[in-house]
């Protein structure tokens, strides 16, 4: 019996009702062109009787993927090519990197309630928060947790915020980034974002 394959296969239903399509280890879910992916990723450590795994999700923007040499609105991106990406250990208390354990003599029914309690309350909850684009700059501009570097904020909102035509708070976004970024490498890197995206005060 593969503990993990079985897994997959009990939470499945619920991934499906909660409006998810499922491609191999990883659930989607779209709104527009962007997509809400969760990703189940398994542990190198894993035994015949004894999983280990933990969940990786985000959300992937098509404007801002639209920026990117590889773009390609065809095929389904993957989790690590979301704009705003997390695992779920960093929603749970005390777990910066959680990862569940499942014996073979485990229940797997209890595991997979409990898998996805989580998916329902973390992970389908963050995701919603900015599966739009509108969604994702809000949580650029006003939570700690970026779910990408400093520098990928800075490029992820300004293009956002150019793109929808909301020059005020860009112009307040790179007038305090850059002041912020004075003589660090970051200010060089922003500049050429900006030349990029066409910004002009």
């Amino acid at each position: 019996m593969d503990i993990f394959k079985e897994l997959i296969t009990s939470v499945t239903p619920t991934f499906r009702q909660m409006g998810f399509n499922k491609m191999g280890n990883n659930f989607y879910i779209e709104a527009g062109k962007n997509y809400g992916i969760a990703n189940f990723q398994k542990s190198r450590e894993n035994t015949k009787d004894l999983v280990k795994f933990t969940i990786n999700f985000g959300v992937y923007s098509d404007v801002l993927g639209q920026m990117e040499y590889d773009y390609n609105n065809s095929v389904k991106p993957k989790v690590q090519q979301c704009h705003w990406e997390a695992r779920v250990g960093a929603f749970m208390p005390d777990s910066p990197d959680y990862w569940w354990e499942v014996n073979i003599s485990d229940d797997l029914k209890s595991v997979a309630l409990n898998v996805m309690s989580v998916v329902q309350n973390i992970i389908m909850s963050e995701i919603n928060k900015r599966l739009a684009d509108e969604g994702l700059i809000s949580c650029w501009m006003n939570e700690p947790f970026a779910g990408t570097t400093e520098i990928g904020r800075f490029k992820y909102l300004t293009t956002l915020l150019k793109a929808k035509g909301d020059f005020n708070i860009l112009h307040q976004v790179v007038e305090t980034f850059m002041e912020k970024s004075k003589g660090k490498p970051n200010a060089s890197i922003a500049t050429e974002h900006l030349k990029a995206i066409e910004y002009s005060k």
